[in-house]
């Protein structure tokens, strides 16, 4: 039976560059069940990371596509990355 399974060192090369010509590598902007800030109206708000696709992701239960994301002020790993965006720092 295959199971989902964390790429690790294990992984050779060849093992490696296999997954990513056949699609099966992707990087994870957050980890899953672990906090995020998005801002909606020019505040941040806490949300926790319940799933991710690769069109979107599910905050507190909630899809989002990317695109809409981007589109209300984007979505953050701290609340201090938030808050940076909303005041317009780099």
């Amino acid at each position: 039976m295959l199971r989902t399974q964390p790429l690790s060192k294990n992984f050779t090369l060849d093992q490696i560059n296999h997954l990513i010509d056949t699609g099966h590598i992707f990087v994870m902007p957050f980890g899953l069940n672990r906090t995020a800030y998005i801002v909606v109206n020019h505040k941040p708000f806490q949300v926790i990371v319940t799933d991710i696709s690769i069109r979107g992701v599910q905050l507190s239960g909630a899809w989002y596509a990317w695109e809409d994301l981007q589109a209300m002020g984007g979505v953050y790993e701290s609340e201090f990355e938030a808050l940076k965006a909303i005041s317009g720092g780099a």
